[in-house]
């Protein structure tokens, strides 16, 4: 499912961030209430530890709607969010780092492409409205959906651990994500006892040899991810490719 309806993208480029801080303010902010929108810029949940993280974004390819968010902080000299807040007795060392703002927004449309009749994409009153050929999924409804978009988020993160050598994840999680990340296989191994940040959570570590074990048989995630930094720059060019053609027209014209 997910490689045929979603892309993962890793957000390079300031107006990329700016999107994958508007997913997180949207998710958090309007529709969870987690964070005070009044403490934070207009339409951007951000924290001192972005500075300090990459970004994953999700889209959806048919509407080109930003569905899903995902960050993972760097120690960089610093301690990691899990360290500060003192969840946490071992030391982490350069190779880790922290996952954490996974986020989803509430409703996810895509676009159903004629003819398409795979269980999917079947329209159940309980789970689907739909409003002409798009299709809008209640996240919270269609768990299969929620579970395919954080298995790519996943592959994403791990290919990028991957190449940089990070041997690592840690998890500062509440006890629903945490349930969602076990019954996908992944062996997540828990340290520490519950903690408090924001609410009860769960501290958690992910050995990536495991990680790659464990994904080897899921089937419906195998690309990786781009960068937002190719899309822009293949919009300029496009932009410039468009300008040359109007000027060449008009030149026609006043030839």
């Amino acid at each position: 499912m997910f490689d045929k309806h979603f892309e993962v993208f890793l957000a390079d480029t300031p107006e990329s961030k700016k999107q994958h801080y508007g997913i997180r303010y949207q998710v958090y902010c309007e529709e969870i209430g987690f964070k005070n929108r009044h403490h934070l810029p207009i339409g951007q949940e951000i924290d001192k530890w972005d500075e300090d993280s990459v970004h994953f974004i999700v889209r959806a390819r048919q509407t080109g709607q930003w569905i899903g968010a995902m960050r993972m902080v760097f120690k960089n000299g610093h301690p990691l969010p899990l360290e500060e807040h003192g969840v946490i007795d071992k030391t982490i060392n350069n190779h880790a780092i922290e996952v954490s703002r996974l986020c989803l927004v509430k409703e996810t449309e895509r676009r159903s492409p004629a003819g398409n009749s795979s269980r999917e994409l079947a329209c159940e009153k309980d789970k689907i409205k739909r409003r002409d050929n798009v299709i809008i999924f209640r996240r919270d409804k269609d768990k299969e959906i929620e579970h395919s978009i954080i298995r790519g988020l996943f592959r994403a993160a791990a290919i990028y651990s991957q190449e940089r050598n990070i041997k690592k994840w840690y998890f500062l999680c509440t006890h629903a994500l945490a349930r969602i990340i076990c019954k996908e296989g992944f062996n997540m191994k828990r340290i520490g006892e519950s903690g408090h940040y924001e609410g009860e959570r769960i501290l958690f570590e992910i050995d990536l040899k495991d990680f790659f074990s464990n994904f080897k048989n899921i089937n419906d995630v195998k690309k990786t991810y781009s960068h937002c930094s190719e899309i822009e720059m293949d919009k300029n060019l496009n932009r410039k490719d468009n300008i040359r053609q109007i000027f060449r027209t008009h030149h026609s014209y006043d030839g």
